[in-house]
Order: structure tokens, then sequence, then C-alpha cells
């Protein structure tokens, strides 16, 4: 058998003399010989032969599991200690197993000095898996040691795809096509990981075991100041808990979350997804023959969804989930519903959020929350949806945020007002098509709130008070103006479609037992709200309605006014929507009952039906069922309508 001991490809070239024993005139006298032996003699002499050189073979099959089978062939130095049979071959082309394993360096620099001379490809891709390998196991020893590797890696994977120097990219069927992607995706991100794993995405310089080189920062593609920027976090250093599915893009570049600084005083941060890539000048041939340069490009991952290589477009790879659970897992935000609801202050006042950067050619997708709750009850939704390459292309999600403490009325006016802000910044001559389009979705009380975006109520609530319409009431101008902000809600203009999920038109039941009387004992509201609510009770006192009926209709929290004996709650289920807009009802029945029968635990389902809907989805779950697959799937099904109305699915 060969011996490892004096292997490489140095002694590779020197073995092409052929022994002394297989020379020719050896040969034509063990030829002479063979032809007077019998035949029978000559196969016992053969297996004499072979037992005595200690290399019986055992080589041969037997049955196994396919799962086996495809785990022999997809082994990878990306989710083992161990590379590939693909990089295996190539070392053991050159005899370089156990050098490889007793010290890599050298054997790097040998195969790379091969891959320079030969045309063959798998000596390329074999260096940029090994280099990562070896990367790995130096990890131990610091990014000094490591990163330099995690760098060349990069680099022969990014030739490998590029092709050149008389090496052809691979065809995208070869399993080392994937795998090789991969590899220049998690060595990037390892190479630009410092000790305390936070990236470096600056400009810098490269000493490798071959050559050196330098790479400039390009953060043009980045829509958000760098300077704003505290640090940088690798994805592939993020575990993703309690989500469904984790939306990763495949194609090429380190996904990244981009961590903005603080605000002073801000009790939380701020961050986006994005992707670096790093692109080469220089081929192999020319590494070690010079400083080579390079450029680290920054991604915005929402705005730039494919980066050009070798002539070709080649998608980025992104990961938008890993940000989300990021931006998520902060101590403040998790709290910040039961917060809101029950003190009414926040560093984060009520508006509209973006989960993206502005893009003209998206219909807005506004999800507006509940009672005791935030925008964090929409992250199951919100990645989902993320994931629907339809959903992602022709719309943007935008979250509401307010304290679902105040009064209904108050936070009615919050949405409508920061929506017709939100409109007048983006579209002021009201003419871009997708943002004329707007859907607004709305869980429990954020439903109520949804509808008064969508629904023309006149002076309904007055003659309810009053019994007498507005024209007829004799108030100052102060009060009327007053009257009309709290009572008078007209449609929207950009809002075409609205989803009610779990909504209680009609009051929810809860509102009037002991939870409601629990909470009212420890619910801060507002200065301001308590100024609003008292001076809108003062001056409907006036009118003529006795304060106990004022009470019960204007209410003191949004838990007052959800309660199923408030009257203008009822006349505003009993309002149609608008003309022009368009509903949808998903309600919770949390049981087996038929309705009409049956409540989701917070609301009957009495309350959360209305007539004048276009489509009514039933799904078994609690109250809080807006992350349930099917009705988010429910959801995805009508915003697809919504595009196949507007002409503009494709």
């Amino acid at each position: 058998m060969p011996s490892s001991r004096n292997s490489g490809l140095i002694l590779l070239e020197r073995s092409h003399r052929i022994p002394r024993h297989f020379r020719p005139g050896f040969l034509m006298k063990f030829g002479n010989a063979i032809r007077q032996w019998q035949w029978g003699g000559i196969l016992l002499l053969f297996i004499a032969a072979l037992s005595l050189t200690g290399c019986a073979t055992t080589m041969g099959v037997r049955p196994g599991d396919p799962r086996d089978i495809y785990g022999q062939i997809s082994v990878s130095a990306i989710s083992a200690d161990e590379c590939s049979h693909f990089s295996l071959d190539v070392l053991s082309r050159f005899d370089l197993v156990d050098a490889f394993s007793k010290d890599p360096g050298p054997v790097l620099t040998a195969l790379h000095k091969e891959a320079v001379r030969d045309y063959r490809t798998d000596t390329v891709f074999a260096l940029a898996e090994l280099s990562y390998l070896a990367g790995m196991r130096a990890r131990s020893k610091g990014p000094g040691a490591s990163n330099p590797l995690f760098f060349a890696s990069v680099f022969y994977a990014y030739q490998y795809l590029v092709g050149g120097d008389g090496h052809t990219p691979p065809d995208a069927h070869d399993r080392r096509f994937r795998l090789v992607c991969d590899l220049y995706n998690s060595a990037l991100a390892e190479a630009l990981t410092d000790a305390d794993g936070v990236m470096r995405i600056a400009s810098g310089r490269v000493v490798t075991n071959i050559g050196r080189f330098g790479f400039d920062l390009d953060g043009s593609h980045f829509q958000q100041n760098l300077g704003e920027i505290e640090r940088f976090v690798s994805a592939d250093r993020i575990i993703v808990q309690g989500f469904s599915r984790r939306n990763r893009d495949a194609g090429l570049g380190a996904p990244v979350i981009a961590v903005q600084k603080k605000p002073e005083g801000a009790p939380a941060f701020r961050s986006s997804p994005a992707t670096v890539f790093l692109r080469f000048a220089f081929t192999l041939q020319e590494l070690g023959k010079g400083d080579g340069q390079a450029t680290l490009e920054l991604y915005s991952a929402f705005e730039n969804t494919q980066v050009e290589l070798g002539g070709k477009p080649v998608p980025l790879e992104r990961d938008t989930t890993a940000q989300l659970a990021y931006q998520i897992d902060q101590p403040y935000v998790q709290s910040l519903g039961v917060r809101e609801f029950l003190f009414g202050t926040s560093f984060i006042k009520a508006g509209i959020f973006p989960l993206q950067p502005h893009d003209p050619g998206k219909i807005p997708l506004v999800l507006v929350h509940g009672t005791f709750s935030s925008p964090v009850a929409w992250g199951e939704m919100v990645n989902t949806l993320h994931a629907d390459p339809v959903i992602a292309k022709k719309f943007q999600i935008w979250n509401f945020f307010y304290d679902s403490g105040k009064r209904i009325g108050i936070s009615s006016h919050e949405l409508r007002d920061a929506l017709s802000r939100k409109m007048r910044d983006l579209d002021p001559e009201g003419v871009n098509p997708a943002l004329q389009r707007m859907v607004v979705i709305g869980h429990s009380q954020g439903g109520l709130l949804t509808k008064m975006t969508a629904t023309d109520t006149g002076d309904a609530f007055v003659r309810l008070a009053t019994g007498k319409p507005l024209a007829e009431l004799e108030l100052s101008a102060e009060d009327r103006a007053e009257v009309e902000r709290e009572s008078v809600f007209t449609r929207l203009p950009f809002v075409s479609r609205v989803v009610f999920i779990s909504t209680p038109h009609r009051g929810s039941f809860l509102s009037q037992n002991w939870v409601r009387s629990l909470v009212l004992k420890v619910l801060t509201l507002p200065k301001d709200v308590l100024q609003s609510t008292a001076r809108l009770m003062d001056t409907v006192t006036r009118l003529g309605v006795n304060k106990e009926a004022v009470g019960e209709m204007v209410g003191t929290s949004s838990l007052d006014v959800m309660s199923p004996r408030n009257p203008i709650l009822h006349t505003l289920a009993d309002i149609p929507l608008a003309p022009g807009v368009k509903g949808h009802s998903i309600i919770a029945i949390d049981g087996d009952e038929t309705p009409p029968d049956g409540d989701d635990g917070v609301v009957k389902y009495t309350s959360a039906h209305v007539d004048y809907v276009e489509s009514e989805f039933l799904v078994r779950h609690g109250h809080s069922c807006q992350s349930h697959p099917l009705v988010i799937e429910e959801v995805r099904r009508i915003l697809l309508e919504h595009l196949r109305e507007g002409r503009n699915l494709d």
C-alpha cells in the first residue's frame, strides 16, 4: 500500500520514474515464463501474490437506507467537522489526506499552486471548502488565526463561481454549486466577525498564506446612514425562536442585522436586515503577485434582491426572520402592549411604523393591534407574509402602535391622523395608484379602529345621544368642533379594503365582569386623555343628556367603550362600510359550537358577525388568533384577491 509519510505534490512530481522491476527487459523475460506455465498454476500464483501483499480488498456493496446514502453525499464542512467527498477526492488524488489533518497550511499552499496550472475546477472548490474547514478548526485560537482562512475560502468560492483562468463556472445542477454558495456566505460572515461576535463591516486588509489584498467598503446600496449604525450582527449567529418558519432566501452574500444607535433615553433599539457581499478584482493566478483589491458591498435587504456576478444577475442571500426576531427580543418591546395599556406612557408615541423603507410601487398593508397588545402580536403573520414572493413584491407592511387603554374615539383619531399625515408626506396629490389602495387589518379593538377609517357615520352618534341632528344643536364654535371631531367620521379616501379579526363590533362580555373591574383599579390614563374625556362629557351633558347616559356612551377607557351595553358601539356595528370599501371578517370560536352560538373567550360570534362584509372566515381558536396558520392563509387569500381586482397580480 502507498505510504502517506512522504505525501505531497512535490513527491508526486519526483515519482515519474518506472521502477526497475517494471522495465521492458524484465517484462519480456517475465512474459516468456508465463507462456510456459499452465493457467491453473498462474491463478494460484496470482492469488498467493495478492495474499502476500497484505492489500486484500473489501470493495463491494451492502444494502443501505437512502437517507444514509444521501447523508454521505451531502456531508460537508458547512454541517460537520469534515469535508465533502468532492474535496476528499482532491486530497486523495494527491495523497494529502493525512497531511491536511496534521497541518493544513502547506497542503492549501500546494493545492493553490496546482489549481493555478490545472484546468480542473474541483481543486478550486476543494480550496474553498478546505480553507473554511481549517478556519473553523482554528477558531479556538482567535480571529487572528481563523479569519485569514475564512477570507481565503471566500476568495476561492468566488473564483469557483465566476470561472476564468481556464476554469469553467459550475452548472446549477452541480451539487458543488449550492455548497460553494453556502461556503462563500458562511465564510464571509465568519471572516468579518471579531472575538466578541460582532461583525466589523469596514474597509480592511487581509494577509493569507498565498498573498495579501485590501478591500474598501461600498455603502451606497445601504439606505441608512452608516453613522447611525451601532453594530452589525451576523444572522448566522442567531438561533430564531417562536416563529413557525425562518425566511432565508437563498443566494450569495452574508445576511446581517444592522442595529441602530439608541436615541438618548430610548429603552430599545431599532434594526434592519442587510447583506454584505465581497467582490474581488483579481484572479486566482494574480493572488500572491502583489496587493490585490476587493470591494465589500453592503445592501439593504428590502431594496436590493440581487447582485451582478460574472455579467449575470445573482440573488442576494437574505434572512428577514433573524432581524425580526432580534428586534422583538428586547424586554421593553416584549412588555410594550401591557405597559401602554396600564400606564399610557412610553418613549414610543402613537403612530405608523413601517417595517421597511417606503416603496412607491407597493400597496400599504396596515396592521392595527388590539387591547393589551402591540405590533409584536403580528410577528408571525408578518414573517409568513414576507415569505410569499407575490405579497412581498406588491405590499409594504406598516404597523400602527397606540395606547390601547384610551377611549376608542381618541385612538381612532390617532390612527386616522397618522395615516393621513403619512399619505400627505408620501402622496400629497393623491395620485399614486398603489398608495390609494390601502388595506387595513385590525385585531380585536384594532378592528373597531379600522372600521373608523372606512365608514361614513354622519351624525348618527349625535342623534343617538341627543335625539337631534348635529345642525340643530345650539353649540359654540369650539364645542361644535369638539363634538364633530369625536362623533363624526368619514371614510379615508385611500382605504379601499379592511379586514376584521376577532372584532367586538357589539362589545366584549369580558368588559363587564370582574376582569374589567380588576384592570380599572390599576389602569392609569394620561392626563390629556382624562382632560379630553372630561371636556367631551361636559359638552354632551350641556346638551341635555343625563350624566349616567353620557358616562355609558363616552366612557373613560377602551374597556368602558367595549361594553355590550354601550349604545354607541351597537350603532357603529349597524353602519355599513362606505361605498368603495370592501370588508372581510375572520371570527374565532374556541370550541365546537355552531354559529350563531360560540365565542373565542373574549368576543361572542354574534358580536363579531356583521352582514356587510364580502366574506366571513371561521377558525377554531381563541381570541388571539392572528398567528394561526389558517388565519394567515385567509389574509393571504384576501390580499391576492385585492391584487386581482386591481389587475396588478403578476
